[in-house]
């Protein structure tokens, strides 16, 4: 009977065991799942063939009015048939003039799915262009614009039609010309004119000359300012939270960061004191860590120091975003660097726990013959390159560039595709893989415990448990924060943008409203994660301090104190 209970309690643990492990499986598997399904959540773009009538955009027009000046004879020509609704009128006069003989169908050199994707262009050109009532803007880009993306195609003569640099200048530095640049800022993918072919034939555009330029009398909100008639939204004060929680936001940020701080200094003064036990292996690792939590901690106040200064290069924001500062890249690739490193370091030095308590002669056998002083610096190297090459690539390559991502100003990241792959993504992995590695390795103590009837563990190891377990806390709260930040970053951008430009013209409170991009994010959970890193920091001063000294410490200066105010007490009465 006896028997049979345990080994029935026995298959209980393995259960346990097998599922703790699948659970761990699944919790970090979600934040992968999450971002690849982010797509499906974000509001879909309008379709272009949504009844709208174009016509009115495009008016009837003669020939003379039509730009047909480009045109080459290409024997590799694609042809397909036109299948959107936006350029529809104006490509059909457009052939018109150019004397193509295609039946009823238009041919343009774009495919199918191209199309689909330049007509969605077009439609938020369109609204954008509408929303700022410049008729004659609109009448005169909006045909160039179809020309730029639906180059007419003659099929039987293998002759191309295209939009040309000529036309693309006037419109974008004379007739439309503070449009075209809120439409740069704000990031529309607007053609480069300089890339255009020059007109091969006399222009025979009838094109407005004049600038219509937006009225003077527009009123900004106090957090934009009006650059080249336009309102931008300025660097210093633009927030996307209230201004109260905003206030809250970063003073706990700060709170957190100058505790975090703190308390890893007298963790690094204390280590110096003890160097003998915290400058060798493995205790060095967590000395990495403290070192790379006082990087994170420092650029947070530093950055709450100035802020401002720090991290606007303009007055503008958009200016500032597409011209980042130094502080702002260097900064931004420090704390990724350090992100990453802090996880690596945490990393091995889990996997140096679990081989000691899975394999303890292979780890003993080894620390007899030396090996590791090899396997220490094989770790560091490792943790030191791994980090650079996502590094690298933000700081060299514009289109993942380290910018701010934060309004106001916190700390900079590269774009959230760039951030998954080179953050979320190895931190999920290193730390899944640690956490089962611990699951196991703790879940070998037990069963040896009960087998010899004694805990296995020292107080030293303890410590490192504690602090085990602090950085999982941190890291998987952090982990899922950022992770649905993420998942987020398209609605958040577009509907940013939607703002941006609708604010462009004049503030109108009933028209320009910022509930959709306000609550998007939570401005407490970065501030939660950063007293976590405090939590972390506590349970590494934990590890370095010697209690039992401390105690012992502490009773010899009492009974000091105690005898010195006896004496003074007895010359007091004599």
């Amino acid at each position: 009977m006896e028997c049979s209970k345990k080994s029935f309690s026995a298959a209980v643990e393995k259960v346990i065991l097998v599922f703790l492990l699948f659970t761990t499986v699944c919790l970090f598997s979600l934040p992968i799942i999450v971002y690849y399904i982010s797509d499906m959540f974000v509001p879909a773009t309008v379709n272009s063939n949504d009844g709208t009538n174009y016509n009115e955009t495009f008016p009837e027009r003669n020939c003379s009015t039509i730009p047909v000046q480009w045109s080459k004879v290409n024997a590799s020509l694609s042809c397909y048939e036109y299948a959107g609704s936006i350029c529809e009128a104006f490509l059909t006069q457009w052939s018109e003039c150019a004397a193509m003989r295609e039946g009823s169908s238009v041919h343009v050199g774009v495919t199918e799915e191209k199309q689909m994707e330049h007509e969605n262009t077009l439609k938020k050109l369109n609204d954008f262009i509408g929303q700022l009532n410049l008729e004659s803007c609109a009448q005169v880009a909006l045909p160039f614009l179809c020309q730029y993306m639906f180059p007419l195609s003659d099929c039987s003569t293998g002759t191309s039609y295209s939009a040309t640099r000529d036309d693309c200048i006037m419109i974008s530095e004379r007739v439309c010309a503070d449009v075209w640049d809120l439409g740069l800022r704000v990031g529309y993918d607007l053609p480069n004119c300089d890339e255009l072919p020059k007109a091969n034939v006399a222009l025979s555009t009838n094109l407005s000359t004049s600038n219509e330029s937006i009225a003077n009398n527009i009123t900004c909100r106090n957090d934009f300012v009006k650059i080249n008639l336009i309102c931008e939204p300025r660097c210093d004060r633009f927030e996307q939270s209230s201004h109260t929680e905003t206030l809250i936001m970063i003073g706990s940020e700060v709170t957190a960061a100058s505790i975090a701080l703190l308390l890893s200094i007298v963790t690094i003064i204390l280590s110096i004191k003890d160097h003998k036990m915290m400058f060798k292996y493995p205790s060095i690792l967590i000395l990495f860590q403290v070192i790379d939590i006082i990087i994170l901690a420092s650029i947070i106040i530093i950055t709450a120091a100035g802020r401002d200064y720090l991290y606007c290069s303009s007055v503008s924001l958009l200016e500032t975003l597409d011209n980042p500062t130094l502080f702002c890249k260097y900064g931004g690739a420090l704390f990724h660097y350090s992100l990453i490193n802090l996880v690596l370091w945490w990393f091995c030095n889990v996997a140096i726990f679990f081989h000691k308590i899975l394999f303890p002669f292979q780890a003993n056998r080894f620390e007899r013959l030396g090996r590791n002083k090899y396997i220490l610096a094989t770790v560091i190297v490792v943790s030191m390159l791994v980090p650079l090459p996502a590094v690298i690539v933000g700081l060299t390559v514009k289109k993942v560039q380290y910018n701010l991502n934060r309004f106001p100003p916190q700390m900079c990241a590269t774009s959230s595709e760039m951030w998954f792959y080179s953050n979320i993504l190895p931190t999920d992995l290193f730390l899944g893989a640690g956490i089962f590695m611990l699951i196991i390795a703790l879940w070998s103590i037990r069963k040896k415990s009960k087998i010899y009837k004694s805990t296995q563990l020292s107080t030293a190891e303890k410590k490192i448990i504690l602090i085990f377990t602090s950085v999982s806390v941190f890291s998987l709260f952090s982990l899922g924060y950022v992770s649905s930040v993420i998942a987020r970053v398209p609605a958040f951008e577009a509907a940013l943008t939607q703002y941006f430009e609708c604010e462009a013209f004049g503030h109108d409170p009933e028209k320009c409203s910022r509930s959709t991009f306000e609550k998007m994010y939570s401005p407490y959970m970065s501030a939660v994660a950063y007293f976590l890193i405090g939590l972390v920091s506590l349970t590494i001063l934990n590890f370095v301090i010697k209690w039992q000294k401390m105690r012992t410490g502490g009773r010899t200066i009492v009974r000091n104190v105690s005898k010195v105010l006896l004496i003074k007490t007895n010359e007091t009465s004599v």
